[in-house]
């Protein structure tokens, strides 16, 4: 990495971070949203954001093309560097990018969002357009979801009920295959119990610490109980990066929806999609430090456990 990567890579900590801290608010909103509007006012309230961010980003990208590079990008930890942006800017701009210095804080970012925009041009651009881009993928995978939900509900409803007999009957179409659904892990006893300690260290589960049989049996996708998420973004980054390191399938996700393993941490109900999928694109923006370092550190030492 030369000078100027460098220098850029240090400007987009930054930038990242004032990123990170308005995408959670407006995820937050959004959940808060959830628990109380009937599921029609929230599907409208959805659509109408979803809407809305597209069009600030149409007004975006016309009045500042030099950005517009970026969204092919964003998925990149580096993107400022790796776009086009940089190229695009004059040169004038260029050198005060990989010049210059600011003293602005968070806070003062906060209390006006153009602050760095003297020292590096652009930067409160860039700022609402990731913002944007990100939202608008986390508003269409709840949008899909919903989408999906429903289709499963109608699926459900082919079954009726005879005027007769008053008895479940079953559609002349052949009948729906259940499809199982689990983690596939590899985990042996010894690591499990490592597991056991993590979630319990960093208190990933609501009403008290959780034992290895209970544990075992959330992998083996058998619950002894359901257990009351504290966080689901620790959750998510719990299973993710055991996933990334082949411990479990890559569609943990869905053994985690299909077969109701947790339950949510403020309401009486499990776990969906839309809550997963959510806490995901959260945990794999955040920078790795405090609990989430934590998790990192068990799920790399379960190598020197294997048998």
């Amino acid at each position: 990495m030369n000078e100027q990567e460098q220098a850029i890579a240090k400007i987009q900590q930054t930038l990242d971070y004032c990123i990170q801290q308005t995408l959670r608010s407006l995820e937050d909103t959004i959940e808060r949203k959830a628990e109380v509007l009937p599921v029609n006012d929230l599907a409208e309230v959805e659509r109408s954001e979803y809407t809305h961010a597209l069009d600030e980003l149409t007004v975006i990208y016309s009045k500042y093309p030099v950005v517009h590079s970026i969204k092919n990008y964003i998925h990149l930890p580096n993107y400022l560097w790796e776009s086009t942006f940089i190229e695009s800017l004059t040169m004038e701009e260029k050198h005060k990018w990989f010049h210059n210095h600011s003293l602005a804080t968070y806070k003062d970012f906060c209390k006006d969002n153009t602050i760095y925009d003297e020292s590096f041009p652009y930067f409160s651009i860039v700022y609402q357009v990731v913002v944007y881009e990100k939202y608008v993928q986390l508003l269409k995978r709840r949008i899909e979801q919903r989408i999906l939900d429903s289709f499963i509900v109608m699926e459900k409803n082919e079954y009726t009920v005879s005027p007769k007999s008053e008895s479940i009957t079953e559609p002349a179409t052949e009948k729906i295959q259940v499809e199982t659904c689990t983690f596939e892990h590899s985990l042996n006893d010894q690591q499990i119990e490592s597991l056991v300690d993590c979630v319990n260290e960093v208190r990933m589960f609501k009403g008290g610490e959780v034992s290895f049989e209970q544990l075992k049996s959330i992998f083996d996708c058998q619950p002894i109980i359901p257990l009351r998420s504290s966080n689901n973004r620790l959750l998510a980054f719990f299973f993710d990066q055991l996933s990334n390191h082949s411990y479990i399938t890559e569609k943990w996700q869905s053994a985690i929806y299909k077969n109701n393993l947790f339950l949510s941490p403020q309401k009486d109900s499990f776990v969906n999609q839309t809550d997963i999928s959510t806490a995901v694109n959260h945990c794999r923006d955040i920078l790795m430090k405090g609990k989430f370092a934590k998790i990192n550190q068990y799920i790399n030492n379960l190598k020197g456990l294997s048998e």
